[in-house]
């Protein structure tokens, strides 16, 4: 396949248009990991010899190409001259191929760059075909320590809760939350081990809006920020991505943002399908919430805790259910419920309320489910309402 590309400018030239192949970046180029990247295609590729293509330093624009006796359709966006192949095989029926890379565990290796493109051959017709985009990957250091990020592996869960009657102890279950439907998240990602602290936030945005800080709340600073919109969740989001983007941290094709829905109760739900992750109750000594309909209890502190000071779930996050609500990328009209059938990396990105999850200090078990949701404007606060991050691709 090499040597079809690294042909002299002769022949049938390429034609400019599009090919419905398009390069996924599928786990991000960190050092110590494994960069996973691949191409999804139309039907009518089935049976094609292809290669993905790759050239360093990352190739500006497009290049013109022929090669004797082809057809040649999209444009190639890898250095022809020096592109060689890093994989080939032939596709599927399945529509999407993927290969991998194990990226060192070595600080030399970050700022490594390199564009990857795909391209594959109908043999009987002798035609050629570029993937519409290149992927430009180039090696990140994993997140700062201090962020205490964890990596979340991509995997299917049932999203929901199945509980009936609605509205009804101990759950109060309602139909926002049903039906129960299958989720699959397709890529890695990293999420905060903590909702974001008061100190955290002030060190990012040089000032902490907190209800629960000063001398009356000890140790205020390692307490989850709140009184923050969901606007200011984003600008903080964005403050912290540009600058780990500086200091070469950030994954290409990745951003510190909110967590979509879906990503949060899948990390909530850590494998697990009770309505919470420690189980189907949740007690007084588990989380920082107000009253447990499990055991007729009211629970101390009605506060927000240091981040931190309850079990974490089986994927090592803690404060999951209660201390503070917790701001969702998603938009929600609430007009409508969960589709029945299954779902890939679902985002919703229209509607005047924003979601948030998880309960908090001052609202009850029922609250603080794994699937259980809440919305409001994106300009509201509240001394229960904060966030967490994650470190995910950039969604549009």
């Amino acid at each position: 396949m090499r040597s079809l590309v690294l042909v002299s400018m002769l022949g049938v030239p390429l034609v400019s248009q599009t090919t419905g192949r398009t390069m996924q970046l599928l786990a991000p180029a960190v050092v110590g990991q494994t960069a996973t990247f691949g191409m999804t295609y139309p039907a009518s590729a089935t049976g094609n010899l292809y290669a993905f293509l790759w050239c360093a330093p990352p190739f500006a624009g497009t290049a013109t190409l022929s090669v004797p006796g082809f057809t040649l359709h999209g444009a190639i966006r890898v250095d022809p001259q020096t592109a060689v192949t890093s994989a080939m095989g032939v596709l599927g029926a399945s529509g999407t191929v993927a290969h991998s890379l194990a990226i060192p565990n070595h600080p030399s290796f970050v700022g490594y760059a390199w564009d990857q493109q795909s391209v594959d051959l109908g043999i009987s017709t002798s035609t050629l075909w570029f993937a519409d985009n290149e992927l430009t990957l180039s090696i990140a250091n994993t997140p700062l320590p201090s962020l205490n990020m964890v990596t979340i592996a991509p995997g299917t869960f049932q999203m929901g809760s199945s509980v009936t009657p609605l509205n009804v102890a101990p759950y109060y279950n309602r139909a926002d939350a049903q039906p129960v439907h299958q989720v699959t998240i397709t890529r890695p990602f990293w999420i905060g081990k903590y909702e974001v602290t008061q100190a955290e936030y002030l060190a990012v945005m040089n000032t902490n809006p907190s209800y629960f800080q000063g001398a009356s709340y000890p140790n205020s600073a390692n307490r989850p920020v709140e009184n923050v919109t969901w606007n200011q969740a984003m600008a903080y989001c964005a403050a912290l991505t540009a600058q780990e983007a500086a200091a070469g941290r950030l994954p290409a094709g990745y951003q510190y943002r909110l967590p979509t829905e879906a990503e949060w109760e899948y990390c909530c739900r850590a494998g697990t399908t009770t309505e919470f992750h420690y189980g189907p109750t949740l007690v007084c000594g588990q989380a920082s919430f107000n009253y447990s309909y499990h055991t007729n209890s009211y629970c101390a502190p009605n506060v927000t805790v240091v981040v931190g000071g309850y079990a974490p779930n089986a994927w090592g996050l803690h404060d999951m259910h209660g201390n503070v609500w917790e701001w969702c990328l998603d938009w929600w009209d609430v007009s409508s419920n969960y589709p029945a059938s299954p779902v890939v990396d679902p985002y919703v990105n229209s509607g005047p309320y924003r979601v948030y999850r998880g309960g908090s200090w001052d609202y009850n078990s029922d609250n603080c489910r794994s699937a259980h949701r809440y919305w409001w404007f994106p300009t509201f606060l509240n001394n229960n309402l904060g966030f967490r991050v994650v470190l995910a691709p950039v969604l549009v």
